[in-house]
């Protein structure tokens, strides 16, 4: 159990600023400028929310939900 702890916390680790780097694609529009720290944060919030779901129901017993599965390309192209 204690391996799978420790696993969680490494990935969040190198999780964060990828997820910086994918708001910033995100909300890349001139009009988000003066909102980039907030909508980061909200970035964080709803991957966190995302991944801890998809763990949680999932039926596969190794399966870990992160962001980039959301569809990253089209979020940008409708915020742009």
């Amino acid at each position: 159990f204690i391996y799978y702890i420790i696993y969680a916390i490494i990935n969040s680790i190198m999780c964060v600023p990828c997820l910086y780097g994918y708001a910033a694609v995100i909300f890349n529009h001139e009009a988000f400028q003066s909102h980039t720290a907030a909508l980061s944060k909200i970035v964080l919030l709803s991957s966190t929310v995302h991944g801890f779901c998809f763990v949680a129901f999932s039926t596969l017993p190794f399966a870990i939900g992160q962001v980039q599965d959301a569809g990253l390309i089209f979020l940008s192209a409708m915020s742009s």
